[in-house]
């Protein structure tokens, strides 16, 4: 009998607490007709942003679209313009081939000994700057990119004071032949080589999803660039000089391919690999002027036309994200960057061809490679 009361109250109990939890659930609150709402709710952009099946750019879930369907993944800003800028600076050391000064002959030492001179150059500074625009139809994208890279390099050789031997450079047109150590000023060879480079590239793009972390954006356009370089050859023998200047105005233009693959790891963090081809017509205008044992001379210009390769290659790591309600988005990277121009240094050209018996060899490449860092806004 106490046992049926007590389950009796018990259930009574439950009862009611259940009826005033009920009742106070559903009667509204005069004092506040209508609900707060949070600041990011007011915002127009905050309801379009969290309705997203995905946010492009992002990684996404393997049930979120059709695992056969190319997802479109250019980055997505609600209300703007559609449109971004980027800016790199690069760090970048360039490099050549036929730029050495010439070769040394120690002829005090037994056996003899023979030393090229080599040509050496450092990391110069340059920048690139791009603008870019999204299309509606298909989430299409255009991007064009300048690139400015000008430098100075200078390679001074000074021979031993010890040692006894000569120098003797391919540079030479009228071929004064040997110079003696003792004969070369205490300033030495100097050589310089400048080179100027400007580059206009433009590329229409798809980015897309092939995986849940991976997007590659394949790309086709036309690249275009300028470069300028000179050599400048001197030496003092006893007060005579022995000097050259030649120099080499190319330009190219030609369509340009390349593929863009990032892989998306972790909290907005990625690695990225960017390649590209290009196929040019160019041109190279040669000439100069020298004084070689007191003998002026000039040097008519050459025009050469060619066809030339340029690759280009991008391997770094990249963070990226979307701000105030996918209103703006920001994406920094640094990258190792390599380029290589064919067939660009034809300055030796007139030296090759200066005697009866000489071979032509292969015009050299100008290679470019370092470090770029890049920031990139949307809006």
């Amino acid at each position: 009998m106490n046992i049926a009361k007590k389950i009796s109250w018990i259930s009574l109990a439950t009862l009611i607490v259940s009826s005033v939890f009920a009742n106070s659930q559903d009667i509204p609150s005069y004092s506040d007709p209508c609900p707060s709402k949070k600041i990011d709710e007011c915002d127009e952009c905050y309801e379009i942003s969290m309705g997203k099946p995905y946010k492009q750019g992002y990684e996404i879930c393997e049930d979120v679209l059709p695992i056969a369907y190319n997802a479109p993944a250019n980055i997505d800003i609600c209300r703007g313009v559609d449109t971004y800028v980027s800016a790199s600076f690069i760090y970048w050391q360039k490099l050549s081939d036929q730029l050495d000064l010439g070769r040394s002959r120690i002829t005090s030492d037994d056996p003899q000994r023979y030393k090229a001179i080599k040509f050496s150059t450092e990391y110069e500074p340059g920048f690139k700057v791009g603008l870019g625009f999204h299309f509606n139809h298909d989430n299409w994208q255009m991007f064009a990119q300048y690139t400015r890279l000008h430098a100075l390099e200078k390679t001074t050789y000074k021979p031993s004071t010890v040692d006894q031997g000569n120098f003797v450079s391919s540079w030479y047109i009228t071929r004064p032949g040997t110079i003696s150590f003792d004969d070369i000023s205490s300033d030495g060879v100097r050589a310089r080589w400048k080179m100027n480079l400007d580059k206009i590239d433009l590329e229409l793009s798809r980015p897309l999803y092939v995986g849940t972390h991976l997007i590659t954006t394949t790309f086709a356009g036309a690249s275009n660039h300028w470069m300028y370089q000179s050599y400048d050859f001197l030496l003092e023998e006893n007060t005579l000089s022995q000097h050259i200047f030649i120099k080499n105005d190319s330009w190219a233009i030609g369509p340009r391919l390349g593929i863009d693959t990032k892989w998306i790891l972790y909290k907005r963090f990625s690695f990225f690999l960017v390649g590209s081809l290009s196929l040019m017509f160019a041109e190279n205008d040669v000439s100069g002027s020298g004084n070689e044992d007191a003998t002026g001379f000039e040097l008519d210009k050459i025009q050469k036309l060619i066809l030339r390769d340029v690759e280009e290659l991008q391997i770094g790591f990249a963070w990226n994200s979307y701000f105030t309600n996918d209103k703006w988005y920001m994406n920094i990277s640094l990258a190792y960057e390599a380029q290589r121009y064919s067939n660009t240094n034809y300055m030796s050209y007139y030296s090759q061809i200066n005697e009866d018996d000489s071979k032509q060899v292969k015009p050299a490449d100008t290679f470019l490679h370092g470090l770029t860092f890049t920031a990139r806004f949307d809006f």
